[in-house]
């Protein structure tokens, strides 16, 4: 068990000449972060309830939030003007419920892997290596690459269930099962995963990827219970090119590694 920090009487104060006002904006900013773990558990409730489109919504919304709040507080200052929260903390705190827990709800609830004994201990693993990676000091490289997958299973979880087929039988359950466990070992590794929003390397591609992502999940969930074909074509394009763009990241780095070796 991790030992409790101990007591200390530090003060902190943000600087002397902020106003009133650009205290108040950088603490709705955390504010602003932390509905995400209001979202995650409208999510959860959704998911209790049996209704997997309105928890794809609260899953988006989570994720859109996650998106623009660091820009915002990057840009605010809010580190410096509300030192006493840490905001990294607080993220690291919301995404692995939002990015995990729930989404481990979801996958079991809705089939997307088996709803017996098997099945929990694929979701075991999922949020055993997630919380791993949660904890890595060098989950983010200076180039804004992700070292493993990135626990995004708010995405995932979704596009599985869009993906597999409507019917619960055991040869969609498996398969999401087989895929759950493969990325859930990636998180271990250093194998590169794009940041969707701060990545630069084949930017304007991520950016169409991930509307097809993101585009292909809020269009199906509006949609549901009705599977159409374009969608599941959108989900398949954007997944698609971002295993691609991780595995020719891969294939760079290890050429980049293998010239300044040799």
């Amino acid at each position: 068990m991790t030992a409790a920090p101990a007591h200390t009487t530090t003060t902190y104060h943000p600087p002397k000449d902020a106003t009133r006002y650009e205290r108040g904006r950088a603490w709705a900013v955390h504010g602003f972060t932390t509905l995400g773990i209001v979202a995650a558990m409208l999510a959860l409730r959704d998911v209790i309830v049996g209704r997997p489109s309105y928890a794809i919504i609260w899953l988006l919304l989570t994720l859109l939030i996650d998106g623009v709040d660091g820009p915002i507080a990057r840009a605010l200052q809010v580190e410096t003007l509300v030192p006493r929260i840490d905001g990294f903390l607080l993220d690291l705190i919301i995404d692995f419920v939002t990015c995990a827990i729930v989404p481990a709800a979801f996958m079991y609830a809705f089939n997307v892997v088996p709803q017996n004994n098997w099945g929990i201990a694929v979701l075991c693993l999922m949020v055993f290596t997630s919380a791993i990676w949660f904890a890595r000091k060098d989950m983010m490289t200076e180039e804004f690459w992700f070292r493993g997958f990135p626990a995004a299973w708010n995405v995932v979880g979704p596009v599985l269930f869009f993906l597999l087929p409507a019917a619960n039988d055991d040869a969609k359950t498996s398969t999401g099962a087989i895929i759950t466990v493969v990325l859930s070992l990636l998180q271990l590794t250093n194998m590169p995963w794009p940041h969707i929003a701060r990545s630069r390397f084949a930017r304007p591609f991520t950016i169409v990827g991930t509307l097809c992502w993101v585009g292909g999940l809020a269009i199906g969930a509006f949609l549901y219970p009705h599977r159409y074909e374009f969608v599941r074509i959108m989900l398949v394009v954007g997944s698609a090119y971002f295993v691609t763009l991780a595995a020719v990241r891969a294939w760079h780095d290890h050429q980049r590694r293998r010239t300044i070796e040799g």
